[in-house]
């Protein structure tokens, strides 16, 4: 018998016999058909160090689930940590935390399987996308000018294809010239309105893939 709900269903057979003349009394069984489960789940793009949150669904209310992973696409120049298998009690969610130490994104792929009432549905796969956290270096990290002159530019850099930095800056009423924000390279003129030096610092942060990265500094000491 075959059910194409999501309920369990009944259905009745009744059995006569007879030998060879004598009509024995009908029985009737009842037999419960369960219906098969069947599992989705929707794919989920995360940071490097963060816990994935995947919601396992069903057709059938109750249903368990159990799961296989492993890394589908791995990064340029590193690999992906932190998934695992699950063969019992998995919840109905998956949360791992994965690292990614590539520069590229990586791909973890879980094979899922939904079970309801001691009927396994087909497996089914959702896959998760960890982007790598981006870096920034600057170029030159430190320099010196004088009252008026233009900074060599700061050329920013990253291991990470496609990273944006953003940037602010301090002791703006002190040392003019440059806003006190801004994103990409860094470059302009500083007027030093003291008569003492003024160390401007920048800081720099990441940001690829709407995953940022650490802050770095770079310094520039103006000269009265």
């Amino acid at each position: 018998s075959t059910t194409s709900g999501i309920q369990a269903g009944n259905g009745l057979v009744t059995i006569s016999y007879s030998y060879p003349a004598c009509i024995g009394t009908p029985k009737t069984f009842t037999i419960t058909v369960n219906p098969t489960p069947v599992g989705s789940a929707s794919p989920q793009t995360i940071c490097d160090e963060t816990a994935s949150n995947i919601a396992l669904n069903s057709t059938v209310t109750g249903t368990t689930y159990t799961w296989s992973a492993a890394i589908q696409t791995t990064p340029t120049g590193g690999t992906i940590t932190g998934f695992s298998d699950c063969a019992s009690a998995c919840g109905t969610s998956i949360a791992q935390t994965l690292t990614n130490t590539g520069t590229t994104s990586g791909v973890v792929r879980y094979t899922v399987t939904p079970t309801a009432n001691g009927c396994a549905g087909a497996p089914f796969t959702v896959d998760v996308t960890i982007n790598p956290t981006p870096n920034a270096v600057a170029t030159p990290a430190s320099q010196t000018i004088c009252s008026a002159n233009a900074i060599s530019t700061i050329v920013l850099s990253g291991a990470v294809s496609g990273t944006t930095y953003a940037w602010t800056r301090d002791n703006t009423a002190s040392a003019t010239g440059i806003a006190a924000s801004g994103s990409g390279n860094i470059s302009g003129n500083l007027t030093n309105t003291t008569n003492a030096p003024v160390t401007v610092t920048f800081t720099i942060t990441p940001s690829a893939n709407s995953c940022p990265g650490a802050a770095i500094t770079a310094t520039v000491l103006v000269n009265p």
